[in-house]
């Protein structure tokens, strides 16, 4: 079974990292293929690029800082349905 996991972020580099982390930590999730969509909003913090760097499996997006939660979610769920 695949599963799409929806993420986005607006300068939340360390708790980001912390729920892939967890993620990514979970033994239920063993007989599942799984693809993580992450928006990064213009973040200034680094977020993306941190994310990118440390989990190069996931699809890292971009907005221009105009998404905000819903434009963001929306941004990701976007690039899923496209896979």
């Amino acid at each position: 079974m695949k599963i799409a996991v929806l993420l986005t972020c607006f300068n939340r580099k360390e708790k980001t990292l912390k729920c892939l982390e967890n993620l990514y930590s979970q033994t239920s999730l063993e007989n599942y293929e799984m693809q993580v969509f992450l928006t990064d909003d213009n973040s200034k913090d680094g977020t993306g690029l941190a994310v990118q760097e440390k989990y190069p499996e996931i699809s890292v997006l971009y907005g221009n800082g105009t998404l905000f939660w819903a434009g963001g979610m929306r941004n990701s769920w976007r690039a899923a349905l496209a896979t």
